[in-house]
C-alpha cells in the first residue's frame, strides 16, 4: 500500500501536468466544434499550440486530436457543452494555465473570422469558470 502511495507521489507531477494539457486542448477542440462547423483555420490555430507541447501520453497527439474532436461534435450535438467545460476545467489546477485557456479560446473562436452566437456562449460558460 504505502509503495502505491510513493509511486503515485512521484507519478502525479507528470499526470497533473498532462492532464492539465489535455483539458487544454479538450476546451480548445470543443471551441472549433461549437459553432457547428470544423473550420481549417481554428484547427490549425489548435494544432499549431498543440505541436509546442511537451506530450506525454501513450496516445500520439495527432490521434488524441481526432479523437477529442469526434467527441467534442457529440458534446456539441447533445447540448452538453456546459458540462464539458466544466469537467475539463476541474483540472486545470493552475490560475495562469486556466487564464490561458481563454486566451487560447479567443483565439481559436476569431481564427475564421466569424464569432457566432454558440462560440460567444461557450467563451461566456469558459471565462465564469475562471
Amino acid at each position: 500500500m504505502k509503495f502505491e502511495q510513493l509511486l503515485n507521489h512521484f507519478d502525479s507531477g507528470i499526470c497533473v501536468e498532462q492532464l492539465q494539457k489535455e483539458s487544454l486542448l479538450d476546451l480548445a477542440l470543443l471551441l472549433v466544434c461549437v459553432d457547428g462547423i470544423i473550420s481549417d483555420s481554428e484547427l490549425a490555430v489548435v494544432k499549431k499550440w498543440a505541436d509546442t507541447l511537451s506530450w506525454n501520453s501513450a496516445v500520439q497527439l495527432d490521434d488524441y486530436i481526432c479523437d477529442m474532436t469526434g467527441k467534442c461534435v457529440l458534446a456539441v450535438k447533445n447540448d452538453e457543452i456546459e458540462a464539458f467545460i466544466q469537467h475539463r476545467m476541474k483540472h486545470i489546477v493552475d490560475q495562469p494555465m486556466r487564464e490561458f485557456a481563454v486566451k487560447l479560446a479567443h483565439k481559436v473562436i476569431s481564427a475564421d473570422g466569424k464569432i457566432d452566437s454558440n462560440e460567444l456562449a461557450a467563451m461566456s460558460m469558459l471565462e465564469d469558470q475562471v
